[in-house]
């Protein structure tokens, strides 16, 4: 039996764009699931006027708005902020409003560093490789180097994001940069995968001849990429792909000739490069 939902105020003309993540809103119910599922992300820069604003003059929420704006001129806390709107609305049960309220008050305690590394990683999240790439180089190149461990974890995401675009070589460097610091086991297997990518089986198995120490992490990541493997011999993408290779094979296009071959090549690698973006994440 499916429940009704009734809303709150009313659906706004002229929606409200979070920048922090890309996203309008057309009500007082779209910002709630929003500070829900976002809860791990939001700070101070949640509470802005122009919400307020929005909320009273295209939501219209006055008493809402009323409150929030005495919580701004207070200096009130997130977390009181994020209440008060969930609280409003009553679209969550009591404990969800407050757990969400616990993980703001939780991450109000994280450094400007930490901060800015959370946001990086929502991108990273959001297959957003580039965005990404760009905040984590520019926390990089501020944050002192007595934040090692945090260093660590920038240059471990930095390399998730080259795989994300495939760009193994990078990808590499980074987990390799980032295993030097926290010697980290993940991010060495990162660093083997992305070179085993990135080479023929020949250069990648004379790579690890060089280099001994990575013989027990090499293994590691063959399995790794037999179960891969596994996975995608029995998926829907590879029958149709050895059926197509048969037609090929046979001069038997569907028109006569090789064209819908290819384009399912095409269709077919381009859904099988967002799996592995998944993945990498």
């Amino acid at each position: 039996m499916s429940h009704m939902i009734l809303g709150t105020g009313r659906y706004a003309a002229k929606p409200y764009y979070v920048e922090r993540f890309y996203v309008n809103l057309y009500s007082v119910e779209e910002l709630c699931f929003l500070l829900v599922d976002k809860a791990e992300l939001l700070d101070q820069e949640i509470m802005q006027r122009d919400m307020v604003r929005w909320l009273d003059e295209e939501c219209d929420l006055s008493d809402l708005a009323h409150a929030l704006y005495a919580l701004l001129n207070q200096k009130g806390s997130t977390a009181a902020y994020v209440g008060t709107i969930l609280e409003y609305v009553c679209l969550y049960s009591p404990e969800v409003i407050a757990r969400t309220e616990e993980l703001i008050r939780d991450n109000e305690g994280l450094s400007p560093f930490e901060r800015h590394k959370a946001k990086a990683d929502y991108l990273l999240k959001e297959r957003r490789y580039f965005a990404a790439m760009e905040m984590y180089q520019s926390l990089l190149n501020r944050i002192p180097d007595t934040e090692r461990i945090l260093q660590a974890k920038i240059l471990h995401n930095m390399g998730a994001a080259c795989a994300g675009m495939f760009m193994f070589e990078q990808a590499a460097d980074w987990f390799m940069k980032s295993h030097e610091i926290d010697g980290r086991q993940e991010s060495l297997l990162m660093y083997l995968a992305s070179r085993r990518m990135n080479r023929s089986d020949k250069e990648y198995i004379d790579y690890i001849a060089g280099h001994p120490e990575f013989h027990d992490a090499s293994l590691q990541v063959e399995r790794m990429m037999e179960r891969a493997e596994g996975t995608f011999e029995g998926s829907d993408e590879n029958r149709m792909l050895v059926t197509l290779q048969v037609f090929k094979e046979e001069g038997k296009g569907v028109f006569g000739n090789t064209t819908p071959y290819y384009n399912e090549i095409e269709r077919l690698t381009a859904g099988l490069k967002e799996k592995y973006r998944a993945y990498t994440v």
